[in-house]
């Protein structure tokens, strides 16, 4: 068979469930948290928008940065979902959005 199927992998409890898709596809844990930087960033910015009639682009990014470092720091206690690189890479993110959130004015 071409690719490992589920009944293969191994493991049958909830681990094995959240790092098949992450063993199958290495893209995959990234891509989560890709999509959940930018639902955060979109929807903190446009609900300050919303509320104050202005959005603050640098502070609704810095948020998704914190909010996606936090999540990758919680999935990589799960041994084999997620890689020490994209750790790393969210944590940068949220550094990056503090220093630009602190010289933007």
């Amino acid at each position: 068979m071409a690719y490992q199927t589920f009944q293969e992998y191994n493991q049958t409890d909830l681990t094995g469930l959240f790092t098949y898709p992450a063993k199958v596809v290495p893209a995959f844990t990234p891509l989560i948290l890709f999509a959940l930087f930018t639902i955060s960033l979109l929807a903190s910015y446009f609900s300050q928008k919303r509320l104050t009639g202005r959005g603050d682009f640098m502070g609704s990014f810095a948020v998704a940065g914190y909010f996606t470092a936090v999540i990758a720091f919680i999935m990589s206690l799960v041994p084999g979902l997620i890689d020490l690189i994209t750790l790393v890479i969210c944590i940068v993110v949220a550094i990056i959005g503090t220093i630009l959130l602190l010289i933007k004015d």
